[in-house]
């Protein structure tokens, strides 16, 4: 047993299972926004968060960085390390549009926007990315290739979800033309379902690091199945 390697790899999984544990939060203080609680009870808050996280992803780059550099991994070693820093990559791409998700709410919720309209199929959505990403990050440190599969296959369902919102925005845009911020909000809104999306991406990605991490299989770009 290579007691240094194993050293350094568990201290890289417990500082992004700080990571990702701070990043969940803040999926929970964005659900609670479109359930919603005010956004100025949240956001000090959310941008704290955010700061943890991206000063974690430099840290945790380092760390895998020296880990490879000074010590030879074995191939059970290189697959976590891989595993982890693509992972490190999908947190904090998640956790920047967390919060970019979090200043637009404030910003709708400000100019009594047209989001009460759409806030069922924005909230189905973004219950979907969010237990996918959940999902996803328990895949990971639990090493289940099983729950990492279905988070992928339900990729299309989220895909679907995304379509049906923009659609309505489309709509609504063109059949009500009485609200004073009504480009801005749609444009808005719309930014916000395609940021949902990408957190199912994301999401999507941390499970493909999950098979790779359990069954050395690079499935990126490929079926799953």
């Amino acid at each position: 047993m290579n007691t240094i390697i194993d050293n350094y790899l568990k201290n890289v999984e417990d500082r992004l299972k700080e990571m990702t544990d701070v990043m969940l939060k803040q999926s929970d203080l964005v659900k609670s926004l479109f359930e919603g609680l005010s956004a100025d009870d949240t956001i000090d808050m959310i941008r704290q968060n955010e700061n943890k996280i991206d000063k974690m992803q430099v840290e945790l780059r380092d760390d895998i960085i020296n880990c490879m550099v000074l010590n030879a991994p074995r191939a059970g070693d290189l697959r976590h390390i891989v595993a982890y820093y693509d992972a490190i990559v999908d947190v904090e791409r998640t956790g920047d549009i967390l919060y970019s998700i979090s200043k637009r709410m404030h910003y709708l919720q400000k100019q009594h926007s047209v989001f009460p309209i759409f806030k069922t199929d924005i909230l189905m959505l973004y219950e979907m990315a969010y237990s996918m990403i959940h999902n996803a990050v328990f895949a990971l440190f639990h090493e289940d290739a099983e729950i990492a599969r279905n988070i992928i296959n339900n990729d299309e369902k989220l895909d679907e979800q995304h379509h049906i919102c923009n659609k309505k925005l489309f709509e609504y845009q063109y059949n009500k033309g009485e609200h004073p911020y009504l480009i801005a909000d749609i444009l808005d809104l719309g930014r916000i379902i395609y940021g949902i999306e990408r957190i199912g991406d994301n999401a999507t990605n941390i499970a493909e690091s999950a098979i790779f991490l359990t069954q050395g299989i690079d499935i990126k770009h490929r079926d799953s199945k």
